[in-house]
């Protein structure tokens, strides 16, 4: 199929997204995209031990609520994904990782945002105090893996990468990887 880009307009920048049109020409129509600039984030499912892992209880305001997952943020420039992991596991939940692991990378919802999440399972974790930004409101959880699994299963984890990441993870123990 012939998509010729033919120009971008910058509608909004914040500090965490840009607002652009981006302008196409399909089999020959002029029509445009609006596309969320966001760049890259992580996400992170943190064992404490082989049984018990750490979430956050967050309030989105997107959602305008509270919502259960795993720690998340932003890859900021010049850092790469796995620092960024462990930035922002630390932030949020005062733990730091020893080991980690990337599981996979996916983009979020490619239908308008260009943003790119990386999915990791850390280990070893010591606990070396918690430093979340002001805008952050949250608070730390501690769960048995296998009631989060079943509350994946269940539809009680609403957020997306929570749910993705356990579940590749869990393909991953099951498959002995």
């Amino acid at each position: 199929m012939d998509v010729e880009i033919i120009g971008r307009e910058n509608i909004y920048s914040g500090k965490k997204v840009v607002l652009e049109k981006l302008f196409l020409r399909i089999r020959g129509n002029t029509t445009f995209h609006e596309i969320v600039r966001f760049g890259q984030s992580v996400a992170v499912l943190p064992f404490i031990d082989d049984h018990n892992v750490i979430l956050v209880r967050q309030f989105r305001g997107p959602i305008e609520g509270w919502i259960l997952e795993v720690p998340a943020g932003r890859v900021d420039e010049g850092e790469e994904p796995d620092e960024a992991c462990l930035r922002e596991l630390e932030e949020e939940t005062g733990y730091r990782a020893s080991k980690l692991e990337k599981l996979a990378s996916v983009y979020l919802s490619p239908g308008y945002s260009d943003e790119m999440i990386h999915l990791y399972v850390a280990r070893e974790l010591e606990y070396v105090g918690q430093h979340l930004e002001e805008h952050e409101a949250l608070n730390v959880v501690t769960i048995r893996y296998n009631e989060l699994i079943d509350m994946v299963h269940g539809g009680e984890i609403m957020d997306a990468k929570t749910a993705l990441l356990v579940l590749l993870y869990e393909a991953r123990r099951r498959s002995g990887g």
